[in-house]
């Protein structure tokens, strides 16, 4: 559905109507428009604007002889042409610096959580950080550390810096001496290949190795394949539940059992997330009933992509429609900016 061409007093009305809904949460009234503009507009002018509005499906009135609020479709043409984004505060700014810089830079998760903290403070809304697409990352070193006689510790090293240790249960006693000589052919023959291609032809690259021990072992690997270079997102942090369940648009008992299964069910709430952002967009924002999913049709999505060098991963904000979009996007573009820029 394409939105609705509106003149220039339709345009302000409904900007200042969403700004002071977003502000106050209760429907707008057109006494209280005008003398926002000190009755240069008279009440009867604006709720004649109001109608038209209404009409173009961008507001609605929940109960007879009240003001307006916001549709979804009304949230998205503000922020498709009216808003403005706001910038942070140069003590916002300050604070999510110091946060960031008192983290090794080493430490991807404790930066990741980090983040995910300063976006749930700021915001007062739903933090929520996913950690990197290991997966696409390209392979560059493999090694292999005896734990115990049948326990391996294969730790994985992409391009990007980042790194990623698995520890397996092997069936037969693993051959110490064999570790070297089984590493060093996985890397001539997995290098410079994404973990995911690795996962897709491992039997194929690996099916003429036959050089004793590394053959056994590289077998028993072989087995494990799926696990050691799985799709999962290793981590996903979120932070601010009880920020988001304060609002009164979730007094409903029913969005607060929706938001419930969302925060038990991390998978969900992944694969939500993903859904929603688009890597070709600088900030992705999804409002209410454009989400697909049930569980988060009552809310808003503001997300972006970080990168961590060959790697990307998503984090944004989760709160109510009636959010402060100018705010949030802002937020949501500097948190990700530092995130890339401390790893660049």
């Amino acid at each position: 559905m394409g939105l609705a061409i509106l003149t220039n007093r339709e345009s302000t009305i409904l900007k200042s109507l969403i700004i002071n809904f977003v502000d106050h949460g209760v429907p707008i009234g057109s006494q209280f428009l005008s003398k926002i503009y000190h009755n240069r507009l008279s009440s009867a002018t604006i709720r004649n604007i109001m109608v038209d509005l209404e009409g173009k499906g961008l507001v609605v009135q929940p109960y007879t002889s009240a003001g307006r609020i916001p549709t979804d479709l009304g949230y998205r043409y503000y922020v498709n042409d009216l808003m403005i984004v706001e910038k942070l505060t140069k003590l916002e700014k300050q604070q999510i610096d110091v946060d960031l810089q008192n983290v090794s830079e080493k430490d991807v998760e404790a930066i990741l959580k980090k983040s995910c903290e300063a976006l749930s403070k700021i915001s007062n809304y739903l933090g929520v950080v996913l950690s990197p697409r290991f997966y696409l990352g390209v392979l560059e070193k493999i090694e292999l550390v005896s734990l115990s006689d049948n326990k391996l510790m294969v730790i994985i090293s992409i391009t990007s810096g980042l790194v990623k240790t698995i520890t397996l249960e092997m069936k037969t006693s693993i051959p110490v001496n064999k570790l070297e000589g089984t590493a060093r052919i996985l890397n001539e023959r997995l290098s410079g290949l994404t973990l995911s291609q690795i996962r897709d032809t491992f039997e194929q690259r690996l099916a003429d190795v036959s050089q004793g021990g590394e053959e056994e072992l590289i077998n028993q690997l072989s087995e494990s394949v799926a696990k050691i270079f799985s799709e999962e997102n290793e981590n996903i942090h979120v932070k601010g539940t009880q920020n988001i369940l304060s609002y009164p648009e979730f007094v409903n008992q029913d969005k607060i059992s929706k938001l419930l299964e969302l925060f038990d069910n991390q998978k969900i709430l992944i694969g939500i997330l993903n859904e929603s952002t688009k890597e070709d967009e600088k900030i992705s924002i999804t409002i209410g009933q454009e989400n697909k999913d049930e569980l988060v049709c009552h809310c808003s999505l503001i997300t972006a992509v970080y990168r961590i060098g060959d790697v990307t991963g998503t984090l944004g904000i989760i709160g109510p429609t009636r959010m402060k979009y100018e705010k949030v996007t802002g937020l949501v573009d500097y948190i990700t900016q530092k995130i890339t820029d401390l790893f660049s």
